[in-house]
């Protein structure tokens, strides 16, 4: 999964038509009602205007930013890192750490997104840099400098600590370091088709499941936090950030072929049917096609696989206090198809 809150910017894809934003706003104003959510956002969005501040006074008049839009601000394009500070804010309660987790968070947030950007030649915009040119590999590459310099002046600033600083660097770098490795074996392509077992356990559980727990790096080293606790809470991420990728790869199924990509659905049916049918879709053009209308059996199944890993993240949330009734975790459940945009209705059939 290409990184999270737009880190894909998975947050902040738009839905395909007036319907599923209405059932978007219904969902996003449900979940703004649960309080433990209510906190991490508000905790999440000051976190936003401090980072993005300070980048502007650290940018200056050599890498000037544009202002920040509000359209950055709201739930759906904040799910990710509110989840995680509510994941937070249960092992810890009211540590004096919780803002600088937030920040940290939202720097690895930047620097995921960046270095997708480079990998992938593409650029979802992190800063708002007002700057000549449309070069926008530089622009990644001046994410990865700006965050990482906002993230040491903030640590400085806030807490002072000379030590700190130093383990907020080497923490959050190991704590990507999973999917960097991950994502630096898939640079050559086409990767072997994988069992879906293997697949989930070796390829999605470092590239995805690993990155959902990174924000639990700093805290678990820096907290007295009970060891079961702390591993249901790693593991309910884990479980989430797996549940995503697989919906990840229904939507990126076409394209995922034809660049040679590990994908889930083509993992399951190569299980079944072998690779031969591969090098004629590969042939193909990228767009035409949607994995739920060619494959409707088969992506019902990746769908249930999908639901009861969300479903085990549920119990683990459970488990540490992050208690949400049926309906909240069912508006979880369809907030997740509308922003990775793979419709239930169809996804299930």
């Amino acid at each position: 999964m290409n990184g999270r809150d737009g880190q894909n910017d998975g947050e902040s894809k738009e839905c395909a038509n007036e319907d599923a934003r209405s059932t978007l706003a219904a969902i996003v104003g449900s979940l703004e009602e649960v309080p433990q959510f209510a906190d991490a956002l508000d905790l999440q969005i000051r976190t936003l205007e401090e980072f993005y501040r300070l980048a502007r006074t650290i940018g200056g008049n050599d890498c000037r930013l544009g202002p920040l839009s509000v359209d950055l601000l709201g739930l759906e394009r904040n799910f990710f890192s509110m989840l995680f500070l509510a994941v937070t804010r249960a092992l810890v309660t009211d540590s004096t750490y919780l803002p600088l987790y937030a920040m940290v968070n939202q720097g690895m947030r930047a620097w995921v997104t960046a270095c997708d950007n480079l990998l992938d030649d593409e650029y979802k915009e992190i800063f708002p840099f007002e700057l000549e040119g449309q070069g926008s590999r530089m622009r990644s590459v001046l994410t990865l400098l700006l965050a990482d310099r906002v993230i040491s002046e903030y640590t400085a600033r806030e807490y002072g600590d000379c030590d700190l600083i130093a383990s907020v660097g080497r923490i959050s770098l190991a704590a990507l370091m999973p999917s960097a490795i991950q994502e630096c074996g898939e640079e050559s392509r086409p990767v072997p088709v994988l069992s879906p077992d293997q697949l989930l356990k070796t390829v999605h559980q470092h590239k995805t499941a690993d990155l959902f727990t990174a924000p639990l790096a700093l805290p678990s080293d820096l907290e007295s936090v009970e060891s079961s606790r702390l591993q249901a809470a790693k593991r309910a991420v884990s479980s989430f950030g797996l549940a995503c990728q697989i919906l990840d790869d229904l939507r990126d199924m076409p394209a995922d072929i034809v660049e040679g990509r590990h994908n889930y659905l083509v993992s399951t049916i190569v299980a079944e049917q072998g690779d031969g049918w591969l090098a004629g879709l590969r042939a193909e053009p990228v767009a035409g096609w949607e994995s739920w209308e060619r494959f409707p059996g088969k992506v019902a199944d990746a769908r249930q696989v999908a639901n009861g890993l969300f479903t085990q993240a549920f119990k683990d949330f459970t488990a540490i206090g992050l208690d949400l009734n049926k309906q909240v975790e069912n508006g979880i459940m369809e907030l997740m198809y509308l922003l990775l945009q793979v419709p239930p209705e169809r996804a299930g059939c």
